[in-house]
């Protein structure tokens, strides 16, 4: 394997060295699994043993997703603004980074009460949307500096590092939270994001640009020719790119993914802390436990998988598997309170939800138009990531009015759709995207840049 590259000007430079682009998607997906496991795993736990109801959880829950839903706003902004001697989105990566820490500090000196909905809504809703700023600039500086080749293998380093950063904070935050208090915990765990936020700031993403923006460098001549500077091109292409048939055909493919977890996140709190009688520890090892496995496998054999049988295939036996699943976990609530069983059903799921997004991402990515990737991207995610506060709303009505098992029933009828529409569209394999999505559309070598 190549060493990580040192430039002429001892920088660490993204596009010259494979494993550094691999190493840095890793650790920013990683500091990403965070205010993840945080605010939908560790935090609700803690509220459910403090005597916080379903509707609380669900309502700091439903906060904490809905930056993921509304981010398709940050790929504009990331696409129209930057600061091209840092490249076209390491400032945005390091900034977002940096609110996500300051986050944490602040909740650790408000401390709030398991009951304060208010507030920890709006530390969940702040902190993820700095992350979905980070989560922006970083899917769009992979599809800026990724080879096709490389595609497959960093969708699962991205979602198998995101794992293993929820399995550290859901696991890391529940103890915390458990023998010390949030304040303890919050502000232990805004050490973690500080340490990569330090690595952002140390790489570069092309030869001859800034590490911050008072060092030496100059914009590349690459980013330069293709940077829209102008809000009419950025939106009209965009749009054009996001309405070709193909592509509205993965929205809701994307959507469904989401909407389990985001049940899941309101509901098994008080699944497992109330019906099960698990303790916060217990459910949040259990998470972590997952998340780790998962994240694993995703690390090792996610993108490889995805490699050998196809995008297509791997999406259908993820969602076909999960479908399975969800439907028996609705009709077995006798085995609600056998801890064998949670175990399972938690590893299990969380599997083949890797396996679902891993296997979307190298489409999404196929689908992407350079000078716009940020917004186009973008937009992919916050189709996938709107599920989430839909699955959060869900369990209010289903398991909030007495009706748990038909949260299981309703996420299973979401991946079906989802399989329905994977098996009749036939979205681009590998190299077939410009020719089949984007070759009429103006600019798809690269938007000219124009001024305001």
């Amino acid at each position: 394997m190549a060493s990580i590259a040192i430039g002429a000007d001892n920088g660490l430079i993204l596009t010259r060295s494979k494993p550094l682009r691999l190493l840095t998607l890793l650790l920013f997906y990683f500091a990403q699994g965070f205010p993840i496991g945080l605010f939908f795993y560790a935090l609700p736990a803690w509220m459910s043993a403090n005597g916080a109801s379903t509707p609380q959880v669900a309502s700091v829950v439903a906060a904490a997703g809905l930056p993921w839903s509304l981010k398709l706003v940050n790929g504009f902004l990331i696409d129209r603004y930057t600061f091209l001697p840092m490249g076209r989105r390491r400032i945005w990566i390091i900034c977002a980074q940096a609110v996500i820490v300051a986050t944490f500090l602040i909740g650790a000196l408000i401390a709030p009460d398991a009951r304060a909905v208010f507030l920890l809504s709006a530390l969940g809703f702040a902190s993820n949307a700095a992350v979905t700023f980070q989560d922006v600039g970083i899917d769009s500086l992979a599809v800026d500096i990724m080879p096709e080749d490389e595609r497959a293998r960093a969708a699962g380093i991205m979602f198998g590092a995101q794992m293993l950063g929820i399995a550290a904070a859901t696991s890391l935050g529940g103890n915390l939270f458990q023998h010390f208090d949030l304040s303890v915990g919050l502000a232990v765990i805004a050490l973690i994001p500080l340490a990569i936020m330090l690595f952002g700031v140390v790489i570069r993403e092309r030869d001859g640009e800034r590490c911050l923006p008072w060092t030496e460098g100059n914009a590349h001549p690459g980013n330069r020719a293709i940077q829209v500077e102008a809000w009419w091109p950025l939106l009209k292409s965009s749009f054009k790119a996001v309405v070709v048939p193909i592509t509205l055909g993965i929205a809701p493919i994307l959507l469904a993914r989401s909407i389990p977890h985001g049940a899941f996140e309101a509901f098994h709190p008080e699944l497992f802390t109330q019906t099960a009688g698990w303790e916060i520890s217990g459910y949040t090892n259990l998470i972590s436990t997952s998340s780790l496995v998962s994240g694993m496998l995703g690390l090792i054999i996610g993108g490889w998988l995805v490699d050998a049988i196809g995008s297509r295939a791997s999406l259908l036996i993820a969602a076909g598997l999960g479908i399975l699943l969800l439907t028996f976990m609705g009709f077995a609530t006798d085995l609600w309170t056998q801890d064998w069983w949670l175990t399972t059903f938690i590893i299990l799921f969380d599997i083949l939800g890797l396996l679902y997004i891993v296997a979307t991402i190298p489409i999404c990515m196929r689908l992407c138009l350079p000078a716009v990737a940020a917004t186009q991207f973008t937009i992919y995610m916050a189709m996938g990531n709107f599920g989430r506060p839909l699955g959060a709303w869900m369990a209010s009505w289903t398991a909030g009015a007495g009706y748990p098992e038909w949260l299981y029933f309703c996420s299973a009828i979401a991946w079906a759709g989802a399989t329905l529409l994977a098996i009749f569209i036939r979205f681009p394999e590998k190299g077939q995207a410009v020719e089949e999505v984007v070759s009429d559309l103006p600019g798809a070598d690269g938007i000219p840049a124009k001024i305001d």
